[in-house]
């Protein structure tokens, strides 16, 4: 099933109208949907999509090979092979000389590694021939590390050849909605909450099962992807992906410092800074610091956490009972373990979807505020949930979020004043904002003052989902 995905499709669309050779680089995590983008692009299109695979460069283009020489001498030529990959892509080159001819390489870090001069091969013919044909070529790969080693770093063979490059992000929580369709705003953030809005994982669910259902029959079942998938993630791109793992688990658990992780995790405290630059390398982890009434300083105290919201549901319930879900309690799991917690933990991704939608919100209800960092606030005695600032403008949201039941009242409101104030401290002519996010909606009380007073905002779940 192929969803959404219209302006990445528009994208490559303009791309491939623009009457000259296209080098596109298409990168994205496992389970993105990259492949599943790229075949619905290349359908209509002639060329050739080949998907790599692990094997050796002779089986490679072998089989590249033979896809190729049937778009070159039609499909009832005798099987044959261009002996080389310098054979192969001057014949790419033939075939693109006078028309459009698509050739994706999809899972291109394969080829690349069963070959160590392919990139060499690409440039030489590029620089020679291909730039000046009717080529539209995409390389495609999930292993940044080799994406950035062949293609993306200033010393690799391929820079400054690419004409453009697309990273392809996870569906949003308010595009899942065209994968479950029957869900309420609600269920698609608690959905969203455990996939991250990953079309691979969001696949797997039911629609006509509960959440716990679901939960039970996918990432507790040893079987599924869900289960499996944040270790193979972790042993495809890290060496030693068992320090890696315990990492995640320390921040997924609500350990943010440098020394509460390293406690955490068991792993040396001058040792860490290196796993968390891996990891945020690779969108797992992030370094937030407080956004202030001034901008943030580039030395100012941080707290680390699990960027991506599967990450963090595996690591926070799926890591630490692998033993317990290999041997069948699962279903024991979701009623003991997950469920008790499991408001507080999808308040963690109410929190950074309303910080997400923050944007398009603002352009709705405050016209004219562009906020130029979006984040949260804290000092050693006060925290805000979400803050939105303009320090050219002078104008801030700040908003209290809550995922609970019961509606918001005055007494929420006026606790977010009294830390707005200690947010402005000292500072003067500010325009302040006071945004309410509530999964439970809101007092009459509440929505009276609202009524009256335009920079009392309230949002629900079908405002950001």
């Amino acid at each position: 099933m192929f969803v959404n995905r219209e302006q990445e499709l528009q994208w490559l669309a303009e791309r491939y109208g623009s009457g000259k050779a296209e080098f596109v680089v298409l990168t994205g995590r496992r389970r993105v949907g990259k492949t599943a983008l790229l075949t619905e692009f290349a359908a209509d299109k002639p060329g050739v999509y080949f998907l790599a695979y692990l094997d050796s460069a002779e089986a490679l283009l072998r089989n590249l090979s033979a896809a190729l020489w049937q778009a070159e001498h039609g499909p009832e030529a005798a099987p044959g092979s261009y002996g080389s990959w310098l054979g192969l892509f001057q014949a790419v080159g033939r075939l693109a000389a006078r028309q459009r001819f698509v050739l994706i390489l999809d899972e291109y870090p394969y080829l690349a590694g069963a070959s160590e001069h392919l990139a060499s091969v690409v440039q030489k013919v590029w620089d020679e021939h291909l730039q000046h044909s009717q080529l539209f070529l995409v390389l495609c790969g999930s292993y940044m590390s080799v994406m950035e080693r062949d293609v993306l770093n200033r010393d690799a063979p391929l820079y400054g050849r690419r004409t453009a490059q697309l990273t392809l992000r996870p569906l949003t929580a308010r595009q899942m909605a065209a994968f479950l369709p029957a869900c309420s705003p609600i269920e698609l953030i608690e959905a969203y909450a455990v996939t991250g809005g990953m079309p691979a994982y969001l696949a797997e669910l039911r629609p006509a099962r509960s959440l716990w259902a679901n939960l039970r029959h996918t990432a507790f079942d040893p079987s599924n992807v869900l289960y499996n998938d944040g270790l193979t993630l972790l042993r495809d791109e890290m060496r030693n992906p068992r320090h890696y793992a315990a990492v995640l688990r320390a921040i997924a658990n609500g350990h943010h410092t440098l020394s509460a992780i390293a406690q955490e995790a068991g792993v040396e405290r001058n040792s860490l800074p290196a796993y968390l630059a891996t990891l945020q390398g690779a969108g797992y982890v992030e370094r937030r610091v407080p956004v202030g009434v001034v901008p943030a300083g580039r030395q100012q105290h941080g707290t680390w956490h699990v960027a991506d919201p599967y990450v963090r549901f595996w690591g926070r319930y799926i890591l630490p009972y692998t033993g317990a879900i290999e041997k069948g309690q699962g279903a024991g799991l979701v009623d003991q373990v997950l469920r008790p917690t499991w408001e507080q933990f999808v308040a963690i991704t109410w929190e950074e979807l309303a910080r997400g939608a923050v944007y398009d919100l603002a352009a709705r209800r405050t016209p004219g505020f562009w906020p130029e960092a979006v984040g949260s606030w804290w000092d050693a005695g006060h925290q805000i949930d979400l803050v939105a600032a303009s320090y050219q403008q002078r104008t801030a949201w700040l908003g209290e979020v809550r995922w609970r039941g019961e509606p918001l009242g005055l007494a929420e409101l006026e606790a977010l004043q009294r830390r707005a104030r200690a947010w402005q401290g000292e500072e003067t002519g500010w325009h302040l904002y006071h945004a309410l996010f509530s999964r439970g909606g809101f007092t009459q009380p509440l929505r009276t003052r609202a009524e009256d007073d335009p920079d009392l905002l309230l949002f629900g779940p079908q405002d950001v989902a």
